[in-house]
C-alpha cells in the first residue's frame, strides 16, 4: 500500500517562503553600518579623516586609500601589504646619505664657481640628488629618506657659500656681521665696486633663498 501523498503548498505558503529567503539574504548582505564624521586615520594618527574602507569600515585617508573598482579600500583589504615607504635599512641610510653628501659637495663646488646658474644648481640638487636617493632606496618613503634629502640639499648650500666665501675673501667674522661691505681686488674686478656679504654670498630672500626652498620642498615632498 503506498503512502499518501503529501499536499502541495498553497499559494499563500510558496509566497511566505520566498519572502522569508529574499529578506535573510537581504540581511546577511546589507552593508555595516560605520561611525560618521571625522576620526583619526587609522594608518596616520596625526589625520583627521571621512572615509572609511568600503570593505571593513576602517578609517583612512587619501595617503593610505587604495582606490579600486568598488571603492576605496584600506590597505589590508586591497591586498596591500607591508608596505615599502615607511621603513628603511640601514644600510641604505648609511649609503643614501654618503652619495648625497657626494652629490651636494660636487653641486656646491660648481654652484660657488657660477653662483648666477643658482636656479639651475637649486634643481639639480632638488631632482638630480633625490632621485638618486630615491633610486638607491628603490622608491621607499617616509621621514628618515626625507632627512637624508633635505641634508644633502642644504649641505650643498653651505658648500657653494663657503667657495663664494673664499672666491671674494670674506672673513667668518665678515660672515656673521652680514651687514659689512666687502672691499677686495677679486669682488673690485669682477663687480667693479664693494658689495655687502649678503649679495656676494646670495643670501637675498628672492630669488636666492627662494630657490634653496623649492629644492628643500623637492626633497621632503619626493620621499613624503
Amino acid at each position: 500500500m503506498l503512502p499518501p501523498k503529501e499536499a502541495a503548498p498553497g499559494p499563500s505558503r510558496v509566497s511566505s517562503l520566498i519572502i522569508d529567503r529574499y529578506c535573510s539574504r537581504m540581511t546577511a548582505t546589507a552593508p555595516p553600518e560605520f561611525e560618521r564624521g571625522e576620526i583619526t586615520c587609522s594608518y596616520h594618527p596625526a589625520v583627521l579623516t571621512r572615509l572609511r574602507c568600503s570593505r571593513c569600515g576602517k578609517p583612512i585617508c587619501p595617503r593610505c586609500g587604495v582606490r579600486t573598482p568598488v571603492g576605496l579600500r584600506c590597505p589590508d583589504c586591497a591586498g596591500v601589504r607591508g608596505l615599502p615607504t615607511y621603513r628603511t635599512a640601514a644600510s641604505t641610510l648609511v649609503l643614501s646619505t654618503v652619495t648625497g653628501l657626494g652629490i651636494a659637495a660636487l653641486v656646491g663646488l660648481a654652484w660657488g664657481f657660477f653662483p648666477n646658474w643658482g636656479f639651475y644648481f637649486a634643481l639639480l640638487l632638488g631632482f638630480g640628488g633625490v632621485e638618486v636617493i630615491a633610486r638607491i632606496s628603490k622608491g621607499k618613503r617616509g621621514a628618515d629618506l626625507q632627512l637624508v634629502a633635505i641634508v644633502m640639499v642644504l649641505a650643498g648650500v653651505a658648500v657653494s657659500r663657503a667657495v663664494m666665501a673664499q672666491r671674494y675673501g670674506i672673513s667668518w667674522e665678515q660672515v656673521n656681521a652680514m651687514s659689512d661691505v666687502i672691499v677686495t681686488d677679486r669682488v673690485l674686478e669682477e663687480f667693479g665696486q664693494p658689495l655687502p656679504v649678503t649679495t656676494l654670498l646670495r643670501l637675498a630672500f628672492v630669488p636666492d633663498l627662494l630657490y634653496v626652498g623649492i629644492a628643500l620642498a623637492i626633497a621632503w615632498v619626493r620621499f613624503r
